[in-house]
C-alpha cells in the first residue's frame, strides 16, 4: 500500500506542488479578503423582512454572480485544503442572485457558531456585528 502511495505522489509531484502553491495563496487572499467582503453586508441585512435591494443592471448582477459562484467553488476547495471553506460558501452565497436564496440565507446564519464566525471576521474589518 505504501508503495502504491509513493508511486502515485512520484507520478504526480508536479501537480501535487502546483496545488500546494496554488492552496497556499487561496489561503493567504481568503485571509485577508474575507473580513473586508464580510464588512461590506449591512448591519440590518438579516433583521429586515425584506433584503436590501440594489437597483442594478444586468451587468453588475451577472459580475456578482461570477465572483460569487467563484468563492462557492473556492470554498468547497477549501473544506479540504487551508483555507475559510464555510465562510468563502456563505458569501458566495450571499453574493449570487437565485430562488429562495433569502430562506437558505436566514437559515445558515441562524447557526450561532457561523454568526459568530461572521461577526468575529467583520470585527477584524473594524466593522459593527450583524445583528439577528
Amino acid at each position: 500500500m505504501l508503495d502504491f502511495i509513493n508511486s502515485i505522489v512520484a507520478e504526480y509531484e508536479d501537480i501535487l506542488i502546483i496545488a500546494g502553491i496554488i492552496s497556499g495563496f487561496v489561503f493567504i487572499v481568503s485571509l485577508l479578503a474575507m473580513p473586508w467582503l464580510l464588512g461590506r453586508i449591512p448591519v440590518d441585512y438579516f433583521v429586515q423582512s425584506s433584503h436590501h435591494q440594489d437597483d442594478c443592471n444586468f451587468f453588475v448582477v451577472t459580475i456578482k454572480n461570477l465572483i460569487g459562484l467563484m468563492l462557492l467553488i473556492v470554498g468547497v476547495i477549501m473544506l479540504v485544503t487551508p483555507g475559510q471553506g464555510i465562510i468563502s460558501i456563505l458569501l458566495g452565497l450571499f453574493l449570487m442572485e437565485f430562488p429562495g436564496k433569502r430562506k437558505l440565507e436566514l437559515r445558515l446564519i441562524s447557526n450561532n457558531a457561523t454568526f459568530q464566525a461572521i461577526n468575529w471576521l467583520r470585527s477584524k474589518a473594524k466593522k459593527p456585528p450583524l445583528k439577528k
